[in-house]
């Protein structure tokens, strides 16, 4: 019996550790990591624009994705975060721009630069109800969709799918289907 309390009590103390080791040396703040363990945690959940999981919200969109995981890991409401992804980007709630991929160009992207917990806009020429939240090449562009990147080995990320659901994909398919992308990372 003793034994077993020492395991529970070594595992306790591992999960209580300020920041993850992901064995290449590299370490990710808790928000980090914690935001793409809880929206794994939505997994096969059914889409719905402007759904937020509640009796009239049901499902998840790809911003309800991110904001019920963003306000699980950081014990914060996800009510002061902005739909609007200009504003979003704007007041860095969901991290700082990571430079050299704060608008780029799909086939331009070096995925060996992005973190598990990067925030992903997927970016297109066509105007949406914001202002554009980048010039590439002189030409505007806004955010229609927004992911997670989850998954750095694999090269995963998650989304709330229109058709799929939420669920966890491929990052260079969504690479070959989209024009551009703007990156923040959150600390």
């Amino acid at each position: 019996m003793k034994r077993n309390i020492s395991y529970f009590m070594a595992a306790s103390l591992l999960l209580a550790t300020p920041s993850y080791s992901f064995g290449d040396g590299s370490e990710r703040s808790t928000n980090a990591t914690r935001i793409v363990e809880y929206a794994r945690g939505y997994l096969n959940t059914e889409y719905n624009f402007g759904g937020r999981l509640t009796k009239n919200n049901p499902g998840l969109d790809c911003l309800g994705l991110l904001f019920l995981a963003y306000s699980k890991a950081t014990k914060t409401s996800w009510l002061g975060l902005s739909v609007n992804p200009s504003q979003l980007v704007k007041s860095k709630k969901l991290g700082e721009p990571v430079k050299g991929l704060e608008g780029i160009l799909c086939k331009e992207v070096d995925v060996s630069r992005l973190e598990e917990g990067d925030v992903i806009y997927l970016l297109s020429r066509i105007a949406l109800n914001d202002r554009s939240l980048v010039k590439i090449n002189g030409v505007d562009y806004w955010p229609w969709h927004v992911i997670l990147y989850s998954n750095k080995k694999r090269n995963l990320s998650l989304e709330a799918n229109p058709v799929l659901g939420v669920v966890e994909l491929d990052f260079d398919e969504i690479l070959k289907s989209n024009e551009a992308i703007f990156v923040t990372r959150i600390q």
